[in-house]
């Protein structure tokens, strides 16, 4: 390159003409006026509707409606459905947790009554459906978490109980 310098010649932009500039709306806080001429989304108005909804689909869920009606009732996936039960059902105090959990077993005894029937009568899918909900109550009950070593404890000391020792 060489020492001589290029020189851009400048144009001279002609002032823009005065915008008019639109009123704020009478509930807008003037602290959360972000510079510029547009107001700062309400970001706490957003999560209320989300957290009302949220509890809205678990109110729904613990009256007995189907997650895919509730899906279709809110516009949303019943995979969003089931997360945000999730995440409610982790947020229950463990006194209150009790209560829906009593309440739940309680449903699938209803269920599992006439479908054992069916069940020992003969009924392939009742079968499967007897051991769906035996599956459902053993993860309500934590029987799936116990430690595997709890039968081996139960068996020694039934020995010693029967050995005397």
């Amino acid at each position: 390159m060489s020492a001589d310098t290029i020189t851009i010649a400048r144009e001279e932009v002609a002032a823009l003409p005065g915008l008019p500039v639109p009123d704020l709306p009478p509930d807008v806080d003037l602290a959360e006026y972000a510079l510029g001429d547009t107001v700062r989304p309400r970001r706490h108005m957003k999560r209320l509707d989300r957290l009302t909804r949220r509890a809205e689909a678990f109110m729904l869920h613990r009256t007995g409606v189907a997650m895919t009606t509730i899906a279709m009732q809110m516009d949303v996936h019943p995979k969003t459905v089931q997360r945000w039960i999730r995440e409610e059902v982790q947020r229950i105090p463990e006194e209150e947790a009790d209560a829906i959990r009593t309440l739940e077993l309680a449903r699938l005894d209803a269920i599992l009554v006439p479908q054992m029937r069916l069940a020992l009568a003969g009924d392939g899918f009742a079968v499967d459906r007897v051991l769906r909900i035996m599956d459902r109550r053993a993860k309500y009950l934590g029987l799936d978490n116990a430690k595997p070593g709890g039968f081996e404890q139960v068996g020694a000391l039934l020995d010693r109980l029967v050995m005397g020792e």
